[in-house]
């Protein structure tokens, strides 16, 4: 069985759902199921093991007869039909149970129109325009991280702001990801703001906030994961958090920006609503 208890001495069992996700090519679609089962299941119900890029029945095997010994549950989302036929009759012969997150979607639709789904790896990732918009964009969001290089600042499809933790390059590389070259700047008390931001359009530029008490835990996490101690450090005291979101605050007003409180939000519900901004300000100026 995939689903054990997993006890403890200070309450009742919990089951625990151990996941293997597996792909070739569609490592994101994958991605996507691991999260929507991570948010209906919980975190801590759920056990995620990831396996991208299998092009090969070998490495195949070897993955399937891990999951075999781990008890777990195997997710796949394949383009190739060989090596999703595969994992389904391995599964059958070593007795583990699989779930295919593609197969039924393209079989449908197959069925609806009359035609015979195409099975190419290069239609997911052609070299074409948007292909390398996106590498482009990469490469951008990268060089103007934390706003390590603000003369670039002007090359920006959108420019994030705000202070230290509130999940700016996150943000980001998921935008980049998109083919949106994403900026981000840091809102510092004791550091000027760089003239080039000022030259931004404000519908470019978006603010990002988040509680007081959020910020401070997030902190104190990350000065553990560096080996220092939070109690040394002004970074997660109250007053100086409360002193930067303050000061973030007149600055982004000042600016006549947009603003998200990201306390209680996902990036890709934040990544989501400044793409569709950007999409209507496109096709306002267009």
């Amino acid at each position: 069985m995939a689903i054990f208890d997993a006890r403890n001495e200070h309450g009742p069992a919990e089951d625990t759902l151990d996941l293997f996700v597996l792909s070739d090519y569609l490592s994101e679609e994958a991605e996507a199921a691991a999260s929507w089962i991570t948010r209906r299941f919980g975190k801590k119900g759920v056990e995620i093991t990831r396996h991208r890029a299998i092009l090969e029945e070998e490495k195949l095997r070897s993955v399937l007869r891990q999951a075999r010994r781990e008890d777990a549950v195997v997710i796949h989302c394949f383009l190739s039909g060989r090596l999703r036929s595969f994992i389904r009759e391995q599964c059958r012969i070593i007795g583990i149970d699989q779930f295919d997150v593609f197969s039924p979607l393209l079989s449908g639709l197959e069925k609806a129109s009359g035609r015979e789904a195409k099975e190419d790896s290069k239609l997911l990732h052609p070299m074409d325009r948007e292909y390398f918009k996106r590498i482009r964009a990469m490469e951008y969001t990268i060089a103007a991280d934390d706003g390590g290089n603000p003369s670039i600042l002007k090359e920006a499809d959108v420019v994030i702001v705000g202070v230290s933790r509130t999940g700016k390059s996150p943000l980001c590389v998921y935008l980049a990801n998109r083919g949106i070259k994403a900026a981000n700047v840091p809102l510092v008390p004791e550091m000027e703001l760089p003239p080039q931001l000022l030259r931004i359009p404000p519908e470019r530029i978006i603010g990002l906030t988040r509680s007081p008490g959020s910020l401070g835990e997030i902190r104190s996490r990350r000065m553990s994961m560096m080996g220092l101690s939070p109690g040394e450090s002004s970074y997660v005291q109250n007053d100086r958090i409360s002193r930067e979101i303050s000061y973030a605050s007149c600055i982004m007003e000042n600016l006549g920006i947009v603003v998200f409180d990201v306390t209680t939000r996902a990036i890709e519900e934040t990544a989501n609503e400044i793409m569709a901004l950007l999409q209507n300000m496109d096709q306002t100026q267009s």
